[in-house]
């Protein structure tokens, strides 16, 4: 095991090799945001519940130390980018400008297991150089220093019509360029199809994570997503606001543990935490 395997294997639950992920970075972009409006009362619920891993900000990342003090403390992602959606604090857009906010330095000196950065596509040209730069000089800084990079290619702008946002063809390209680019980590969105979403996932050869997107219409909703990526080779869920948005919240948490960790039915798992209706 190499050193960038021994740190995404801090990320990973030791019996299963998976992982229940639950960010809380929305805010650098959002603001903020409904649900997370006490992002460290919300981690502390999160950590009790026994997820593997979250992601955060530089700045929940320094205030937060003191609850990961612990042995079996979940891994922490740092997020360290911010595609800014609006001149105007919680406002939202295209991207008019993205930059790189903490260093490697940063994430080893607070002791973080991996950074994260995303790349948007479909937008304007020189934002779109920007977002290319981002990740690549974070790439070489991630390997001068063994440091995992999480990619996360998202479909955000106006050059990619929002019926197309979805569009299984266009997120394969998009996986196919962030491997490119040097990510030891993906973070996409499922295709909806798991026969094909699985020659994806063997196809680009390294840890895929699948996010959460906007909220979905149902907790089953949520558990069929991760049920089905699971099953077609995913490593793990990165499921943030269909989580901490949701009034069951720690139920939710523990039935998307026993999908991902014990290869768990979706009915099982919604009866034994109360979860149907």
């Amino acid at each position: 095991m190499n050193v960038k395997e021994l740190r995404i294997s801090r990320i990973l639950n030791s019996k299963s090799g998976k992982s229940v992920i639950i960010p809380i970075d929305h805010g650098i972009v959002m603001g903020n945001v409904e649900g997370l409006e006490d992002p460290l009362k919300i981690l502390k619920q999160l950590i009790d519940t026994g997820i593997d891993g979250t992601l955060l900000s530089p700045g929940i990342g320094k205030i937060s130390l003191d609850l990961f003090s612990s042995k079996d403390a979940p891994g922490r992602i740092l997020t360290a980018d911010i595609p800014l959606l609006s001149t105007v604090p919680g406002g939202s857009g295209e991207v008019v400008g993205h930059e790189i906010i903490a260093d490697v330095e940063f994430a080893l000196r607070y002791n973080f297991d991996i950074v994260k950065v995303l790349l948007p596509w479909g937008e304007r040209e020189h934002v779109q150089m920007e977002s290319v730069r981002v990740v690549s000089d974070l790439a070489n800084e991630c390997d001068r220093w063994n440091m995992p990079l999480m990619v996360e290619p998202v479909l955000w702008g106006e050059a990619i019509p929002k019926e197309k946002r979805n569009d299984p063809k266009i997120i394969e390209h998009a996986s196919r360029m962030a491997l490119e680019m040097g990510a030891d980590i993906l973070k996409i969105p499922y295709t909806g199809n798991k026969s094909e979403f699985k020659d994806l996932v063997n196809n680009l050869k390294v840890p895929v994570f699948i996010l959460g997107g906007p909220k979905m219409d149902s907790i089953e909703g949520v558990l069929r997503v991760a049920k089905e990526s699971i099953e077609a080779g995913a490593k793990g869920i990165v499921f943030g606001r269909n989580v901490w948005q949701n009034p069951k919240m720690k139920d939710l948490v523990r039935a998307l543990k026993m999908i991902v960790h014990d290869n768990a039915e979706i009915s099982n798992a919604m009866n034994n935490f109360n979860l149907l209706g």
